[in-house]
């Protein structure tokens, strides 16, 4: 516990946004350089001596991992000075004082959550620097709102719970803000997805988790179980470009996964999930890179060569 401690303040911003922070959260991924969210994976890193068992947990349920764009996507809004202000009230019971509870936060009107049993979405505030987060969120008859649990993070900060810059965690059985590792309409479509990738799985170990993650929600019971936080890899060895049929977007997916690799930060229904934004227009975006369906299983990506190192930073 000692060594996640020195981790996390090691990865953690000051106090209140400064200005390098507010710039820089106008740019096309969210959080610090030093988040583990941007630090590329090393040459040669360490790797689990349980990899081969957890990869083949992960790729237990078809052997491919699933793009959830819609259904259990995240909606993505932004909100500026000219957002109105809503009371949030939270309503998981037993999980302690909510974060949002009591404050006045910025929800655009067109802001809906996700369709799934989730109805997650995320509220990006770029001025006070802020990335709120929300599960099981839904607009109430007053124009306020109701989440079984909502947290906000320092968008200039590590997107990770806890931290001394302020914020206080995520709605992920992580405790890891949604918008970490989240996959934008934007990057997919530019075929550049500059940061790790959230994954999420039903191989979720109980009790155990690794940093970046601060809790867990898992429940698997299988010997190769795999802890929330726990980072990825594919086999940067592979020329991803020259497999045949494969499209734009599974080619920046498994480059992301080479560079920067991804970390489980949620139980599902399935053994591999990758978190996508949910477009509020339709998939048409999604399927102009070849993702012709939500839940688009990603075939071209050679999934068993996933691994999985021993620690975040690969050490």
């Amino acid at each position: 516990m000692l060594l996640l401690a020195l981790l996390a303040s090691a990865c953690s911003s000051s106090a209140s946004p400064s200005q390098d922070d507010v710039e820089q959260s106008t740019s096309t991924r969210p959080f610090d350089e030093y988040s583990p969210w941007n630090v590329p994976i090393p040459a040669d890193p360490v790797l689990d001596e349980d990899s081969d068992g957890m990869v083949g947990a992960l790729t237990a349920d078809g052997g491919t991992g699933y793009a959830l764009l819609s259904q259990y996507g995240i909606p993505v809004f932004e909100a500026d000075s000219s957002t109105p202000t809503v009371s949030v009230t939270c309503t998981a019971q037993g999980w302690g004082e909510c974060p949002l509870e009591g404050q006045l936060v910025p929800v655009p009107d067109e802001a809906e959550p996700s369709p799934g049993t989730d109805a997650a979405m995320v509220v990006i505030d770029r001025g006070a620097g802020r990335v709120y987060d929300f599960w099981q969120a839904e607009r109430q008859d007053s124009g306020n709102w109701s989440t079984s649990w909502g947290t906000w993070a320092p968008i200039g900060g590590s997107g990770i719970g806890g931290e001394a810059g302020g914020g206080s965690g995520g709605a992920t059985g992580a405790g890891i803000n949604l918008l970490a590792g989240l996959i934008r309409v934007t990057e997919i479509q530019a075929g550049d997805i500059d940061h790790a990738l959230a994954l999420v799985s039903n191989t979720s170990c109980p009790d155990v988790y690794r940093y970046p993650a601060t809790k867990t929600d898992g429940t698997a019971t299988i010997d190769s179980c795999v802890p929330q936080g726990t980072r990825l890899q594919l086999d940067p060895s592979i020329d991803v470009e020259a497999i045949p049929g494969i499209t734009p977007g599974e080619v920046a997916v498994a480059e992301a996964l080479q560079t920067y690799g991804a970390y489980l930060r949620d139980s599902a229904g399935t053994a591999l999930g990758v978190a996508f934004e949910e477009p509020a227009d339709g998939l048409a975006a999604y399927e102009q890179v070849g993702f012709p369906w939500d839940y688009y299983n990603m075939p071209h990506i050679p999934w068993d060569s996933l691994r999985v190192l021993s620690d975040w930073d690969g050490s």
